[in-house]
């Protein structure tokens, strides 16, 4: 299965609601964009000032020549961009709360991947930052399938047309490059640790610990080895242990804490005559 779009894990990693869905089939869709891979040619003009915003209000959006967020804390977003957890981003804490507006806007429509490589850029040049990777010892979650994939676990079927294969009739065939859909029931933003259950339809093992990640309170590495996309539910849950148990007895999944090297996004001041990352912060257009 091909990974979710960068702005559908975007949309989704961003916004809390009664029912949540990530994937390439996601409620919002990326602009179709005509594909401008050389990033670095471009012209964008980058707009950041302090968030007009009241507390706990955020917005996003995105098109197939512009991006913008606003009252997003830096972390947060550099977390987004970066397409990693928020606490795999190490960060300073001195400006962990100061909150944003930025928007980027370029004058010609590009690919998903251009765009991303383009917020990359934007945000490490407007504010003077160095962002690079390194290996961190971390308190993990580890999800395992010690027996393989359980029952339950159904490797996904799509229906291809007649057209698309013989002309004699729709086809059922495993299906490994269509986009899946995640759907989180009954979850919102102040009760992380439980949920009215868990939909899945063409979802990769990346998928899942991409959607349970951000509420657990351990980052999540997947170690299933388990390749392929499928179908599949897990009940409703109260609580973190009843989710980890519900894993192992409907999925064959056991979530285990274990330390891993972790790799991280570093994030520091960047070049010699740059100023502090508290000064880099106050800029305004």
């Amino acid at each position: 299965m091909q990974r979710a779009p960068f702005f559908a894990w975007l949309s989704f990693s961003l916004v809390c609601a009664l029912a949540t869905t990530a994937g390439a089939q996601s409620a919002v869709q990326p602009h179709p964009r005509a594909v401008h891979e050389d990033h670095a040619a471009l012209p964008y003009q980058v707009h950041i000032a302090p968030t007009t915003l009241p507390e706990g209000s955020t917005s996003i959006e995105t098109g197939g020549d512009s991006w913008s967020a606003r009252g997003y804390d830096l972390r947060t977003l550099i977390a987004q961009i970066y397409n990693v957890d928020v606490r795999r981003v190490d960060f300073p804490d001195s400006v962990a709360d100061k909150r944003f507006d930025i928007s980027v806007d370029l004058p010609v429509e590009v690919s998903d991947s251009t765009m991303q490589q383009l917020l990359q850029d934007a945000v490490q040049t407007r504010f003077g930052l160095h962002i690079a990777q390194e290996n961190r010892p971390m308190n993990v979650y580890v999800l395992t399938a010690p027996n393989g994939a359980g029952a339950a676990l159904k490797p996904h079927v799509t229906k291809i047309s007649a057209m698309e294969v013989a002309g004699f009739g729709a086809t059922d065939t495993a299906d490994d490059s269509a986009g899946g859909r995640i759907t989180v029931y009954g979850q919102d933003c102040t009760d992380k640790g439980s949920s009215a259950g868990i939909s899945v339809s063409g979802g990769s093992m990346a998928d899942l610990r991409h959607t349970l990640e951000p509420d657990l309170d351990r980052v999540l590495l997947d170690e299933t080895h388990l390749a392929g996309s499928y179908d599949f539910t897990v009940s409703n849950y109260s609580s973190q242990q009843e989710l980890f148990r519900l894993l192992h007895d409907q999925l064959g999944l056991v979530v285990t804490p274990a330390q891993r090297n972790v790799i991280v996004l570093a994030v520091r001041p960047g070049g010699v005559q740059s100023q502090t990352l508290e000064a880099k912060l106050s800029i305004q257009n």
